[in-house]
């Protein structure tokens, strides 16, 4: 069970991530109009977007005119927020994230705001360390009220088959059974982010029958 809370409340800091899968799902403008607020992105996320133009990567384009529309704040990390920074990107790997998480969950406990974050290991290093921040995800935005008062059920099917698709957007344990809902057994076994089970349609009871099979 991946340890993400379900208070899915706007405002959000969201991660690079976050950005990279909206972007590719095509339809960040719907979701960024149906939040109350401005989504803030740190201002170290949106260097490593950047960056990511050299690898052929599109979000920072896809972004950028949200960001002169207002959708999107960009923030530097405020003085108050470094020594969490930085006790999130110094120490042994297994504890430390990379600047663009890091900076993403300084400002949301910073702010007292939703994280929005995609990576197993950074939402388990926020659960252990900050257990009263509420973290999401994308799939968690995605499927929510908010997203679903502004896309009807085939455009969201559609934004989330082109970001598992695309980006290879990671989705947790929780929401599976949702996404694959969404989009239908012959869409989701072509998005190769999925696990193999999903994809194939096995239960997690059919496969560990068929692996005590196997064995």
């Amino acid at each position: 069970m991946d340890p993400v809370r379900f208070r899915l409340e706007p405002p959000f800091v969201a991660d690079a991530s976050v950005w990279i899968n909206l972007d590719a799902g095509g339809r960040a403008v719907d979701v960024l109009r149906a939040l109350a607020s401005p989504t803030i992105i740190p201002s170290i996320a949106l260097g490593e977007l950047e960056r990511g133009r050299d690898k052929g990567r599109s979000a920072y384009v896809g972004i950028t005119p949200l960001i002169a529309a207002g959708y999107i704040t960009v923030i530097d990390l405020p003085d108050a927020a470094e020594d969490i920074y930085l006790s999130l990107v110094a120490g042994r790997a297994s504890q430390t994230l990379d600047d663009g998480e890091a900076a993403t969950l300084a400002l949301a406990l910073h702010f007292g705001v939703t994280a929005l974050i995609d990576e197993r290991k950074a939402i388990s290093i926020a659960a252990a360390r900050f257990p009263n921040l509420t973290v999401a995800t994308t799939t968690d935005l995605l499927l929510s009220s908010h997203v679903r008062s502004v896309l009807d059920a085939d455009a969201l099917t559609a934004a989330l088959f082109a970001s598992l698709t695309q980006a290879r957007m990671r989705v947790p344990d929780h929401l599976l059974e949702e996404v694959c809902s969404c989009l239908g057994p012959e869409r989701a076994r072509l998005c190769l982010s999925l696990p193999a089970r999903v994809r194939t349609g096995l239960t997690d009871k059919a496969a560990a029958t068929l692996i005590r099979h196997l064995d």
